[in-house]
């Protein structure tokens, strides 16, 4: 007896929108939607906080599960073509740029994780777009395991409480698994946000016992890195979050909740960061970070070593090739926007500058009236964040960055959710 096709939605319609008419059904296969490409995400997305070389074990993982969901039918959605050609453009610049470069092994090898992250990007947003309430239940889910091993690692090292945790420490700061404190930090922006979600969405007893902790955990994992654009990007991205989630309309009757939920969070996270301050170590460490260091604002430092930068990419309109400017300088810039710049010229900070403003006003319009909003205002909020402290640190390599955009552009290329489905 011939079986009946599974439906699968034919993406080519481009970015959904609620009470647009439903897509159509072609494909035979939904390898997007099978447990296995879950459980595949799963364990990706847990071991993501492991990025002391490259490849990392995150990176293996990926390239595996992406093409075995490509090669059995997962579709690319015809909606990513916008972002992904401004990505692209980034990286044209960066081969024009390249023809420039002192250091041709730096740029090539710099290009090449350039290039394979924004193919990861292509494929998030492709199986979130797919599947979007199993795909983040599994990706949320590892993010979420990746975020609390790298806080209580950091925290442990921290205190003392796990044998050799010198690796895990960088400069007197907790970095767990990453190379750079400054990279770990931020890194634990997003799970912040979805547990604080989550307790907006579970039951008193959960948000107290599991969820609450769980905040907590990964918000003192997140002091203890002492990064100070880390902390500012935790307060920009929960600005938005509380903004959006305020106004989004489901969650009108739910505003004092959310209130009692934050001023929770505020007290814990307040017990567990002052109980950290009677260790003088960590009381002499933050005062430290609080100010103005003397790498920002010496002859030579971050300030001046910037402004060399942009000096040295409006005489280059095509760039000096990627990840040679550190080397000719002795220093990186320090800022997303002034790197591409002096990289890949004009071509390649016109492509950044639009794929992040064109991810961040569509998503502003779907977090406020499309489907599924709840755990997209997490991704999108952390992005925000994340935009904004890329003017004071490089984030191009920041493999989350290309998960949450991916996010973001799945769920506002996907369909809507059945009334009865689970959501994420």
């Amino acid at each position: 007896m011939a079986s009946r096709p599974l439906p699968v939605p034919d993406m080519g319609a481009g970015v959904h929108t609620a009470g647009a008419p439903a897509h159509t059904f072609t494909s035979t296969t939904n390898i997007a939607n099978s447990t296995f490409i879950s459980v595949l995400l799963f364990c990706a997305l847990s071991v993501s906080h492991y990025v002391l070389r490259e490849p990392s074990p995150y990176d293996l993982a990926v390239i595996a599960i992406a093409g075995v969901a490509f090669v059995f039918g997962m579709r690319i959605p015809a909606g990513v073509a916008l972002p992904f050609g401004l990505l692209s453009l980034v990286l044209l610049g960066y081969m024009i740029g390249g023809t420039n470069a002192r250091y041709i092994d730096l740029s090539i090898t710099f290009m090449q994780t350039s290039t394979f992250l924004t193919l990861t990007f292509v494929f998030f947003t492709s199986v979130v777009a797919a599947s979007p309430d199993k795909a983040l239940r599994a990706i949320w889910g590892g993010y979420l395991v990746a975020g609390m091993s790298a806080a209580m690692l950091g925290i442990g090292a921290y205190l003392n409480v796990i044998p050799g945790g010198e690796i895990l420490l960088g400069a007197g700061r907790a970095k767990a698994l990453f190379e750079d404190p400054n990279v770990y930090g931020p890194f634990l922006v997003a799970p912040t946000l979805y547990a604080v979600w989550r307790m907006t969405t579970r039951s008193a007893a959960a948000t107290v016992f599991f969820w609450g902790p769980i905040a907590t955990i990964l918000a003192l994992g997140l002091f203890l890195s002492f990064s100070r654009g880390a902390w500012i990007h935790l307060l920009v991205s929960a600005g938005v979050f509380a903004l959006l989630t305020s106004m989004a309309p489901q969650a009108r009757g739910q505003r004092g909740r959310i209130v009692l939920i934050l001023i929770l969070l505020g007290v814990m996270l307040t017990m567990a960061i002052a109980w950290a301050l009677t260790i003088p170590e960590i009381r002499d460490l933050l005062g430290d970070r609080l100010g103005l260091q003397s790498y920002d604002t010496r002859e030579g430092g971050r300030f001046s070593g910037q402004l060399a930068a942009l000096k040295m990419a409006m005489t280059n309109p095509f760039g000096i090739g990627p990840n040679n400017w550190g080397m000719l300088a002795g220093q990186d810039t320090h800022n997303i926007y002034l790197n591409v710049f002096v990289g890949g010229g004009f071509i390649s900070l016109v492509g950044l500058v639009g794929a992040f403003a064109i991810t961040m006003v569509r998503g502003w319009r779907y977090a406020l009236n499309g489907p599924r909003r709840g755990v997209f205002i997490v991704a999108y909020a952390t992005l925000a964040g994340l935009f904004g402290e890329a003017i004071i640190i490089d984030v191009n390599h920041w493999r989350h960055m290309y998960v949450l955009m991916g996010i973001v552009w799945g769920l506002m290329l996907a369909l809507p959710p059945a009334q009865d489905a689970k959501q994420p």
